[in-house]
């Protein structure tokens, strides 16, 4: 199973993941809906992306009442029955990622499906900080990155 990971600091925040995911899963540019947000902190410098990290044991699938949230076995994408959703936002208000967005078209909470397996926001990332792929190659790189920061900041010491 291929994961969605992002690379914060390679993130300059321009929204063109945003715009494309309403293109394609709207028909129209609108950033307001769509399933990955770049979202601002402490002014315009920072900012980091949001959006379903499909996790291992999603709260959104217990915390939803309908029971319509379901994670495939397989692929392990986190999914919802749209036309069942009530909208109580249980599942939004549950979510560690902030990633559940309400779809105004559909009258129900929606997230990043994967677009299938091909994300168009990967695909039009102009920094390359977004990227799919395996889940041990994204977690190698955040250990290797993470190992040069420690090391890089002893040597400057």
């Amino acid at each position: 199973m291929k994961i969605l990971s992002i690379d914060r600091a390679k993130c300059n925040g321009c929204g063109a993941c945003q715009t494309i995911c309403s293109l394609v899963k709207k028909g129209e540019v609108r950033p307001s809906e769509s399933r990955i947000r770049v979202r601002r902190v402490g002014g315009t410098d920072t900012q980091y992306v949001s959006v379903c990290q499909h996790c291992a044991e999603p709260v959104c699938v217990s915390a939803c009442m309908r029971g319509i949230i379901d994670k495939d076995p397989v692929t392990g994408v986190v999914s919802r029955r749209t036309e069942d959703c009530f909208t109580c936002a249980a599942c939004k208000v549950m979510c560690p990622a902030g990633a559940v967005v309400y779809d105004s078209d559909m009258d129900a909470f929606v997230t990043c499906d994967l677009c299938g397996g091909d994300p168009a926001c990967v695909k039009v990332c102009p920094t390359g900080a977004l990227r799919f792929e395996e889940p041990g190659a994204a977690s190698a790189d955040f250990r290797n990155k993470y190992a040069q920061s420690i090391l890089g900041a002893k040597e400057a010491e």
